[in-house]
């Protein structure tokens, strides 16, 4: 009984001693980020799990703003390092993780991104931009017309943006595209008043007035049927349907296909009636009732 009870005091001491404010964080009982100590400020790093003191950091004025950023009375810091040039009287964060800015400069973390802080935004698709570009997540410029920039759409994937002169998806130039008559079709397609477009490229010689959308990568226009914005060959436009978006199996009024190409001897004439198509492969179409 009495080296049970002296192992639990060792380890109520152990727990106490992990839980002292007074020296260096511990990474078993403190988050990441900035941690003051009496007169010392650590920041806690969230791998490998070490602290590091704060070398200069002035402790009666040290603000915490998130696990990144922080400041004192004459330095801002970021990632427990100092933020060379920024002021900490005007530093504030901005509304995303890793964003910050003075009245001089706005910062993507450690790294300076525009110092045109007072027309800088943040847009949807992880953009931003300011009075001389819009930049793209990485901090690359996207465009340099911001004045006309806008995002068509931003959803399934594609982020679709365009200016005055370009249209872009994902940060891929759409080739040809006019962007005063551009729009989103959906699944990756997209048109403007005399073209068809899938991702960045033209759906060569699609038929734009009749171009429809089906589900998944298919479309069709009254001549042929699409995958992937290439034309399935021999598929029948007026007829052509999709069996399983999922599986990319799709069919006309005489043949069946895997992606873009025939399935060999599925006749759809002859599917099971009150059945549907679970998959297919080059060689197969799968039922279920």
């Amino acid at each position: 009984m009495r080296r049970l009870t002296a192992a639990l005091c060792v380890a109520v001491v152990a727990v106490l001693a992990g839980c002292d404010r007074g020296g260096s964080p511990n990474p078993l009982f403190d988050s990441a980020g900035y941690h003051v100590r009496g007169n010392s400020v650590f920041f806690l790093q969230a791998f490998p799990g070490r602290a590091v003191q704060v070398d200069g950091a002035d402790a009666g004025s040290f603000q915490p703003l998130d696990r990144t950023f922080a400041k004192d009375r004459a330095t801002v810091y970021v990632d427990g390092r100092e933020l060379p040039d920024a002021d900490p009287a005007t530093f504030e964060l901005l509304g995303r993780p890793d964003f910050a800015k003075d009245d001089a400069r706005v910062y993507q973390r450690d790294t300076v991104l525009s110092d045109d802080p007072a027309n800088f935004e943040l847009l949807d698709g992880n953009l931003t931009k300011d009075s001389a570009a819009v930049y793209w997540s990485d901090g690359r410029v996207l465009s340099d017309d911001p004045a006309h920039f806008a995002i068509v759409s931003d959803s399934d994937y594609y982020l679709f943006t365009k200016d005055d002169r370009f249209v872009q998806v994902n940060g891929n130039l759409v080739a040809g595209a006019d962007p005063a008559t551009f729009r989103v079709l959906g699944g990756g397609y997209s048109r403007d008043d005399s073209r068809v477009f899938y991702f960045a490229d033209r759906v060569a010689d699609a038929d734009v007035d009749s171009f429809e959308v089906l589900d998944g990568p298919f479309a069709r226009d009254a001549r042929r049927g699409y995958w992937m914005g290439k034309p399935v060959p021999g598929a029948d436009g007026a007829t052509f349907g999709v069996l399983n978006a999922a599986f990319e199996c799709s069919a006309d009024a005489t043949q069946a296909y895997y992606r873009d190409e025939v399935i060999v001897d599925a006749d759809p004439k002859s599917f099971p009636p009150g059945y549907v198509v679970t998959g297919c492969s080059e060689g197969s179409v799968f039922f279920a009732p």
